[in-house]
């Protein structure tokens, strides 16, 4: 999870997936997206995909020093200011 724009990108494209959360070593909650998207018929994975755009957007306009320290609780919700 160094690398700020791919982890950005990637939490773009592939939030619903858990893509993300795979990335930042969180399997767990990688999993539950994963069956809470199934489970519901993909309504679950259309509200990551919304939190997904926003929270990447977010992740691409941080500077870099933000981004190292709130790197650790990006996926609690999207960073308070």
């Amino acid at each position: 999870m160094e690398n700020k724009t791919l982890f950005g990108v990637m939490t773009i494209i592939f939030n619903s997936y858990g893509v993300p959360c795979f990335m930042a070593g969180k399997t767990k909650t990688g999993i539950l997206r994963i069956v809470f998207g199934c489970i519901t018929f993909g309504v679950i994975g259309i509200i990551n995909v919304v939190k997904g755009i926003i929270l990447g957007i977010k992740i691409l306009q941080m500077p870099e020093d933000e981004y190292q320290a709130k790197k650790d609780t990006l996926f609690d919700g999207i960073p308070k200011d």
